[in-house]
């Protein structure tokens, strides 16, 4: 008799604090669930939410996908340890998030309505402009769903995994002996990404051509402690997927393309950097490249793409690769 009391008084504090969010008093606080948010599907495999990510809109649906909540944050810097409640009642439900979706970047359905509208309703847009021309910075996008349960009487905490859609390039063309000038360069990439389905897949679109949103000359150290001639362009794109063609090109303003390459064929190239992982994976986890293409002048005059780098890859051009 003795051994059951002592095992009743062991287990009695663990059954107080099962029921404890099932009766409010004074002294015990209501069940509560939140939401935290997880962006660690970067290169460096770490959680760089709390440090990159200003903006989360995050919504709700149930299981008749029906909108049944939208919340929103907006801070300088999340912080570790970041939490959104989710006042919900018991159910099944589908959490949507797009974080960093600023109007001056995106078009974005602008009249939600609770118990009406559906997931179909969260598309993203790119803002362009005319001849869907895009030459402005992008702020950054994220995107991230999960499944949820309300219980009743029981308190959880689940984490949304974002995956980032932006990307940046900083392209760089060099040549030696030779006078570049940022106006005698073109620089665009064309592809038909603009449009993001509610699940972060690509929908229909026209075909965009991103533009530099900031040129300029700069002088480079060659290897003979000389001074090389450069243009540098920066340039941003939304989300790459593999399968799909986006050409890069540098033109010359007299009209001979001097680079035009299948740009995810060669960022691919650089996927070998210790980590086996699938393609899309690798396009999704790195957001910025560096792209240095090498120039020189064959006895006519005629400009000659000697080698590409890559993210610091070094890339040797292939017949029927590259068009002049």
């Amino acid at each position: 008799m003795k051994h059951i009391l002592l095992n009743l008084l062991r287990v009695l504090p663990v059954l107080l604090l099962l029921g404890a969010c099932d009766t409010i008093t004074e002294e015990m606080e209501p069940c509560k669930n939140y939401v935290s948010f997880r962006y660690d599907r970067n290169m460096k495999f770490v959680d760089a939410f709390p440090v990159e990510v200003r903006r989360v809109n995050l919504y709700v649906f149930d299981a008749d996908d029906r909108l049944v909540a939208t919340l929103s944050d907006e801070r300088e810097a999340f912080g570790d340890g970041y939490r959104m409640e989710l006042p919900l009642p018991a159910g099944d439900y589908r959490l949507i998030a797009w974080a960093g979706l600023y109007d001056r970047s995106y078009e974005f359905a602008p009249n939600l309505t609770l118990g009406v509208s559906t997931p179909e309703d969260l598309r993203v847009k790119m803002r362009r402009g005319a001849d869907n021309v895009q030459d402005n910075e992008l702020d950054a996008l994220w995107h991230g769903e999960i499944p949820f349960t309300v219980t009743d009487g029981e308190s959880r905490t689940v984490t949304l995994p974002l995956t980032k859609d932006t990307n940046k390039f900083r392209i760089v063309v060099q040549g030696a002996e030779m006078a570049l000038d940022k106006d005698d360069l073109d620089f665009t990439i064309t592809d038909d990404n603009g449009y993001l389905d509610s699940d972060n897949t690509l929908l229909p679109d026209e075909a965009i051509t991103y533009r530099p949103y900031y040129r300029a000359n700069a002088e480079l150290s060659d290897s003979g402690d000389g001074q090389v001639s450069a243009v540098v362009a920066e340039m941003n794109t939304l989300r790459l997927i593999d399968g799909k063609k986006p050409r890069l090109r540098v033109t010359h303003r007299n009209g001979k393309e001097l680079v035009n390459i299948d740009l995810i064929t060669y960022l691919l190239l650089t996927k070998m950097e210790g980590h086996d992982m699938p393609p899309q994976e690798y396009l999704d986890r790195q957001d910025e490249y560096a792209l240095i293409f090498f120039l020189n002048r064959d006895a006519l005059g005629n400009y000659l793409l000697m080698y590409v780098k890559v993210n610091g890859w070094t890339i040797r051009p292939q017949e029927g690769e590259f068009g002049f």
